[in-house]
């Protein structure tokens, strides 16, 4: 496990809570707030995908490389890992997100977000479009994987360079109706994020293989410089297309972050205080449950906007917003300890 890696998922499982504080835009103090800052969280998805590739990759190249591990044990390890809480989530929204019995089978089995569709795709638990896009990266993982030890890192280049002109052609000539779903939602295409990832750890264990100790201080500019790039494009956001942003804006701040951020893999001399600061256990145990934050912040969100009346108490505005964010991080403590560490392990033991 690369700490600050994992520590780094919790705040941009955060950024995606924000965007969907949609309530926020009816009240004329947050309106502008919502707009300008908390509706782009949405780039948290974007370094999640990435992130994914990155890690499966650390984890298992060497694995599928030397034939240490099976597809059977693979399979089983990510199913494990994800499907639990998310059946559970998907099952605590019927009650109040319930559409069909048919819709409800796709979410089940994991294939809502092939379906160029908002009532399919963004049905029961909103975000878990996402972890049906992720089940597609997983299938594919194995062959991506084998391809990446098997061709040059020209032929990788080459490959990243039509992915990147695949989706500024498709960013170009998809009409604006169609662009949410074909850069944003669909498997097919979000994959190029996964796979990007996959190849950014070839750089990292090129940089590792090299041998390459940079001075802490420099390791603390490139560090501050990935985090600043970031917060750059933010700003500038505005400036670029949404569907842009859907897809490729984000790429070159999220590669650097997570490049970055993998310091210690590439290289355990000249550790920086920032590299440190994201190994605080505390701030790793918040990156441990940021899949359960994922998961359960839309249903915080939804269930206490609907019963926010109850016994005449009524909040608004943030401080509603901060009982949101507190019920969804006790709630996703509890799930990560009652319901994921317990039945990752059980389904490995059932299966094993």
């Amino acid at each position: 496990m690369i700490k600050p890696l994992t520590s780094l998922r919790f705040f941009f499982a955060f950024f995606v809570f924000l965007s969907h504080l949609s309530y926020l835009k009816e009240d004329e103090r947050y309106k502008t707030m919502f707009n300008d800052i908390f509706s782009e969280g949405f780039l948290g998805v974007s370094f999640f995908f990435i992130l994914s590739g990155f890690i499966l990759a650390l984890n298992y190249r060497d694995k599928f490389k030397n034939k240490t591990i099976t597809l059977k044990k693979f399979y089983i390890a990510r199913f494990a890992r994800i499907y639990p809480l998310y059946l559970v989530t998907i099952l605590i929204s019927i009650p109040m997100l319930y559409s069909s019995f048919k819709i409800l089978l796709y979410n089940i089995f994991l294939i809502q977000s092939y379906i160029p569709d908002q009532k399919y795709f963004f049905s029961f638990n909103a975000p878990s479009w996402s972890i049906s896009d992720e089940i597609f990266f997983y299938a594919l993982f194995p062959i991506l994987i084998g391809i990446s030890f098997k061709f040059s890192r020209i032929f990788k280049i080459l490959l990243l360079i039509i992915f990147v002109s695949l989706l500024i052609v498709l960013n170009n000539f998809l009409p604006e109706e169609k662009s949410h779903y074909w850069l944003y939602i669909s498997p097919f295409t979000r994959i190029f994020d996964f796979i990007l990832g996959i190849l950014l750890f070839d750089v990292a264990l090129y940089l590792k293989n090299k041998k390459i100790s940079l001075q802490k201080s420099i390791r603390t500019f490139f560090e501050i410089g990935a985090l600043s790039t970031l917060v750059l494009f933010f700003i500038f956001h505005n400036n670029f297309p949404i569907s842009y942003r859907f897809s490729i804006y984000y790429w070159p701040p999220m590669c650097l972050i997570i490049l970055t951020a993998a310091n210690s893999f590439i290289s355990e001399k000249n550790i920086t205080w920032i590299t440190t600061f994201f190994s605080w256990k505390w701030l790793v145990y918040l990156g441990e449950i940021s899949f359960g934050f994922y998961l359960i912040h839309y249903l915080v969100i939804t269930y206490t906007l609907k019963y926010n009346d109850i016994k005449g108490i009524h909040l608004t505005g943030i401080p509603l917003a901060l009982i949101m964010f507190s019920i969804t991080l006790i709630a996703s403590i509890f799930a990560y300890e009652i319901i994921e560490k317990p039945f990752n392990k059980k389904i490995k033991n059932l299966f094993s």
